[in-house]
């Protein structure tokens, strides 16, 4: 195909154009002992990881411009939904005009950022108790939003015309917090063709791509390459490592490959999965090594998982559990749907309350899981008020009962009904989703005679009785203002040292 061989020109012209300008991706030799998906499951989850337990997932770029979704689509699916789904189609008709006239490409320059602060970011995601966040480097629609040498459509030299991922990465650790950065690309070779969310050998691209691309050549290193074939792999693994190099992430944040997912035995398919991607992982393994710390990556999966289980943390969009599996695990999840900015969800109606998502973190926690919550900042580089009052809400909460959450453990059991336990050290918590009608029963537990157990909304010690078998704790609840309301979202109770009885 002539679009393909373009690229490729092209993709080399930009590659001995920038080089050098930029730390030059880390090289370190490695035994081949240790890059095969049996060493790789033998990488033990970073200690910080373990007890972090809530992080932030940042989608920001040319999608954020739009911001909008029809509510089954991903707002930050824009980029391909524009050309093939009727209700974007004509949203972006209304709102645009249509591709080629006005294609993504044009999004661009209209994503300005002009109200980015870093460090604003940084203080408001470190006040909603999060321990780590990550931020999209690039998603499926191509668009690099970091000082790269790969390819002329990234952030410093188009649209905001910064290093976002330098720039937050600085911020991010200045306040103490641990650094993330996540990676969509994986499918971006046939986001903008037949074969989105599928494997088809030869795809084509849509239409209007071709026709933006016939008038303004370079759009293709936007757009392109259609096709899993090796150049792509190349590219796709040193855009990884480069970000890698660059900035020392302490866990990569790996998206899901549909063709992996469906086409598994296919030669392309399963040569850039048990090739490229268990090569470039372990490379990032031993970078981590030669900086000194612990890093990690995620195992996304869709209707199978990227790689063999045990090989980075399984992960799905919205995954809850429903015992405690024998793998560590994250559930990723946006406030209401999308993941980027959705102005058709800025309101009280579409958002998930704070007590629901502080919900979904205590259920997560209780079962070996870290909760990663998806926020998409404005176009124009802010958060909107309703993002910022979660996300003040629950670590308003954490604030009191944080305890029960960083640092703990899964017990024997993840609880019951509206119950939670975690564990620290001898200590364990129960956790009451909603306040009973009937009092604060604990159904099992029998804590030895002279057991302190303390309410951590109150810090005060409690009464308690065993009565048929169950726990019946008798807190002083306090009077809470309207500001300290979100307090009641859940109750946790504190039983010392009940690992040794």
């Amino acid at each position: 195909m002539f679009i393909s061989n373009l690229f490729v020109v092209l993709l080399s012209i930009v590659v001995l154009s920038c080089q050098q300008n930029n730390k030059p991706i880390l090289k370190i030799p490695i035994p081949e002992s240790e890059k095969t998906w049996e060493y790789l499951k033998s990488i033990p989850v970073p200690t910080w990881f373990e007890d972090a337990k809530f992080g932030i997932f940042l989608h920001w770029g040319p999608y954020s411009v739009p911001g909008w979704s029809d509510g089954y689509y991903y707002s930050e699916w824009y980029s391909t939904a524009m050309y093939i789904d009727p209700d974007f189609i004509e949203y972006h008709k209304n709102n645009y005009g249509s591709p080629p006239e006005f294609g993504y490409k044009d999004f661009v320059p209209l994503f300005e950022a002009k109200d980015y602060n870093a460090d604003e970011w940084a203080s408001i995601l470190k006040s909603s108790g999060a321990k780590y966040v990550i931020p999209t480097a690039e998603h499926h629609d191509g668009f690099a939003m970091w000082d790269t040498d790969l390819t002329p459509w990234n952030s410093v030299d188009k649209g905001p015309k910064l290093d976002y991922i330098g720039t937050l990465g600085e911020a991010i650790r200045k306040v103490g917090l641990h650094y993330g950065i996540s990676y969509h690309r994986e499918r971006h070779w046939g986001f903008y063709t037949n074969s989105l969310n599928t494997y088809i050998e030869d795809p084509q691209p849509y239409p209007a791509i071709v026709k933006e691309i016939e008038e303004n050549p370079e759009a293709e290193l936007l757009y392109g390459p259609f096709k899993l074939e090796e150049a792509f792999m190349e590219d796709y693994k040193n855009r990884f490592l480069e970000i890698c190099s660059q900035y020392e992430p302490d866990f990569m944040w790996i998206d899901d490959a549909p063709s992996n997912s469906r086409f598994p035995n296919e030669p392309a398919v399963s040569k850039f999965i048990n090739t490229y991607h268990r090569e470039m992982i372990a490379e990032y393994i031993h970078m981590g090594k030669s900086w000194g710390k612990e890093v990690y990556w995620n195992n996304k999966r869709w209707q199978r998982s990227n790689y063999p289980q045990g090989a980075g943390v399984d992960e799905k969009d919205y995954l809850r559990m429903n015992d405690i599996p024998s793998i560590k695990w994250q559930s990723s999840g946006g406030m209401a749907h999308s993941y980027g900015f959705d102005r058709t969800e800025d309101n009280l109606g579409r958002y998930k309350t704070s007590e629901k998502l502080i919900e979904t973190l205590i259920d997560v926690v209780s079962k070996n899981g870290n909760f990663l919550l998806a926020v998409g900042p404005t176009p124009e580089g802010t958060f909107t008020e309703v993002q910022k009052n979660r996300l003040e809400s629950i670590g308003q909460w954490l604030q009191t009962n944080g305890e029960a959450i960083y640092e703990t453990r899964p017990w024997t059991q993840f609880g019951y009904g509206d119950v939670r336990f975690t564990v620290k050290e001898n200590d364990l918590y129960v956790l009451f989703l909603n306040k009973p009608n009937s009092g604060f029963k604990v159904e099992g537990l029998q804590p030895k005679d002279g057991s302190k157990i303390t309410f951590l909304g109150s810090h005060k010690l409690v009464d308690w009785k065993i009565e048929n078998g169950s726990l019946f704790l008798s807190p002083e609840l306090p009077n809470l203002s309207q500001d300290e309301s979100i307090l009641n979202a859940a109750y946790v109770f504190r039983i010392k040292d009940y690992l040794t009885e």
